[in-house]
Parts: C-alpha cells; sequence; structure tokens
C-alpha cells in the first residue's frame, strides 16, 4: 500500500498552518476570544484530518479498492462524515462546558465547511495513490510480460524434437523385453515428458492433471531411489476440481530431492498434502553441505502465481522441515 507518510504529515501541518493565518485574518483578529477562536480552528484541522486519514489507511487494508471498490467507497464517506459530526460536536462540547465559547447557530456552517475541506484533502491524497497505484500495476505488467516471454523462450530453446524422442523410448521398451521394471520405468518417463511437452503451451491445468503425472515423476524418484525416499501423498479426489500452474508440484518434489542428502543412513521424507484451499509441499530438512541453490525454482514458481492471484507462495523453513504451500485456484478450465 502506498500510503505517502510524509504526505501523511505535510499536508495536515500545512493545513494547520493556512487555517490558524486565515483565522487570525479574518477571524477578528484582536478582538476578544480571538485567540481561542484560531486555536478551536487549528485544532479541528489537525483532528479531523489525523481521524479520517486513519479511516482511510484502514479501509485501503480492509477493503482494497482492487477487491469492491464501491463497498470501499460507501464505507469511507459514511465513516468521514459519521467522524466528522462526533469530533465537530465533541470539540463543541468541550469548549462549551470549560471555556463557554462557540455558538451553536455557527456550529453547522462550520461542520459543514469543514466537511466540504475534509472530503477535498482526502480525494487529493486518494487521487496520489492511485496515481502510484497506476504506475506500479504499470511497471508490474511489464516485468511480468517480459518473464513471461524469457519463460517460454527457454521452454522453446530447450525442447527437443517429440517424434524422435518418443520413438526412441519406444524403442528401448522393445529391447527392455520381459523386464517389467525397466518398461514401467520407460513408460512413466515417456509420459512425463508428454506431459511436460503439452503443458508448455498451458497456463493452468487441472489439480487431477497435475496429481497423475506426478505420480509417474514419483514412481521413477522411487525406482531412482530404492528405500531411501519415502513420499507421502495425500490430495483427496475431491480437490482435483482446483487449477494449479503445470509442473509446480513435480518442481517442489524435485527441489526436495536435488539439495537434500538421501541415503540408507538418511533416508528422505517428503509430503505432499492438500487442505482448505492450498496445497503444502514439505520435507524433512537434511541440506547437502555442497548445496549452492540460487532459489530460481521458487522465484520462478511465486512469478507464475502472480499472474493469477495476489494469494502468497508461502515458505517456511525450520530447524527440521522445509515446507512450501501454494494456493489452489478456483478456475473453470
Amino acid at each position: 500500500m502506498f500510503i505517502n507518510r510524509s504526505l501523511f504529515l505535510t499536508i495536515p501541518l500545512a493545513g494547520i498552518l493556512i487555517s490558524g493565518v486565515f483565522l487570525l485574518a479574518y477571524g477578528n483578529a484582536g478582538t476578544e476570544g480571538s485567540f481561542t477562536y484560531i486555536i478551536h480552528g487549528m485544532m479541528m484541522t489537525a483532528g479531523i484530518w489525523l481521524g479520517c486519514m486513519t479511516i482511510v489507511v484502514i479501509l485501503w487494508k480492509k477493503f482494497p479498492w482492487e477487491e469492491s471498490p464501491i463497498l470501499h467507497l460507501i464505507i469511507e464517506i459514511i465513516l468521514i462524515v459519521a467522524y466528522t459530526l462526533l469530533f465537530s460536536w465533541a470539540l463543541y462540547s468541550l469548549e462549551k462546558r470549560y471555556w463557554h465559547t462557540q455558538d451553536i447557530d455557527s456550529l453547522g456552517v462550520e461542520i459543514l465547511v469543514t466537511l466540504l475541506i475534509t472530503f477535498f484533502i482526502t480525494a487529493l491524497h486518494e487521487s496520489i495513490f492511485f496515481y502510484r497505484q497506476w504506475k506500479f500495476n504499470f511497471s508490474k505488467s511489464i516485468r511480468l510480460e517480459k518473464d513471461n516471454i524469457e519463460a517460454r523462450y527457454d521452454a522453446l530453446r530447450a525442447q527437443v524434437n517429440p517424434h524422435f524422442l518418443f520413438n526412441s523410448l519406444n524403442s528401448l521398451t522393445t529391447m527392455a523385453g520381459d523386464n517389467k521394471e525397466v518398461v514401467d520405468y520407460i513408460r512413466n518417463l515417456s509420459d512425463l515428458l508428454r506431459y511436460m511437452l503439452k503443458s508448455g503451451e498451458k497456463e493452468l491445468v487441472l489439480l487431477r492433471d497435475e496429481i497423475s503425472i506426478l505420480n509417474n515423476y514419483l514412481n521413477l524418484q522411487r525406482l531412482r531411489f530404492p528405500g531411501t525416499l519415502n513420499i507421502t501423498l495425500d490430495v483427496p479426489e475431491s480437490y482435483y476440481h482446483f487449477a494449479i500452474p503445470p509442473l509446480v508440484l513435480q518442481m517442489l518434489t524435485e527441489n526436495c530431492i536435488k539439495h537434500n542428502i538421501i541415503s540408507r543412513e538418511k533416508p528422505l521424507s517428503i509430503e505432499i498434502r492438500a487442505g482448505k484451499d492450498s496445497i503444502t509441499v514439505s520435507n524433512k530438512l537434511q541440506r547437502k553441505t555442497t548445496d549452492l541453490s540460487t532459489g530460481q525454482g521458487l522465484k520462478n514458481i511465486k512469478g507464475r502465481y502472480r499472474f493469477f492471484t495476489s494469494r502468497k507462495v508461502d515458505i517456511e523453513e525450520t530447524a527440521d522441515i522445509f515446507r512450501v504451500t501454494v494456493p489452489l485456484l478456483h478456475v473453470e478450465l
């Protein structure tokens, strides 16, 4: 959120000084009670501005414009009017009781003028915010578009001729003969590569398809690390209608395997679980001593999610566990 702290302080200070000068010039300067009149105006300016800006700050957090603009506007108007009336009446009551000043007949006009000035300054501050937000979103859009083009280019550059690849895998299947373990490995690899090639053209896939191909990948890894890799996959079918960027779960699982020790002395445990509207991949933390992770894989996943949702990819690390939670998206495909 772009609440400018310098504006937050500068505008009310300027308003207090301006109101003081104005009242000094036109508020019966030199007459009895003129000083109290000036102090009253400056107190009202400061109190109303700080109160209204507090309302604005809270509303930007609770009801962001991009999510509920009409509700934000209605609540903002109601709260500012209510606060201005209550503050003005409280200030009038305080002065009436202790200083016996402030004529009730002039209070209505003063409140009306104060409201108009308050709405003008609030609108000015909101306009400045919108301009800053627009500049941020524009630069963000350009940056994301650039990242997307670079990712597509990298994917194209990494592709091999699919016909040659799958013909070669089919030949290997024939050569394996009755060796079921080798045949299953080749078929799992073939399905995984075919999915990777097809999903490169898609921005989102159903979780059902992602889980299906993830099982192929997990079978390959279990054969690669027999008896030393324990993987728990707990994603009920009731979650299969959600959408997710393709290969996210495979990338997170691959990160677990890549950056941790896997041996008979230290078997690696990985859990993939769905909960509410997210899915979590966690592993027992046993980092390789020579691991020089750049974090590029997680940055890539975060960047892909920014295209579709404001919800964050949550990364948590403790002494024993590394955990990444990604949102599940409500999108019809």
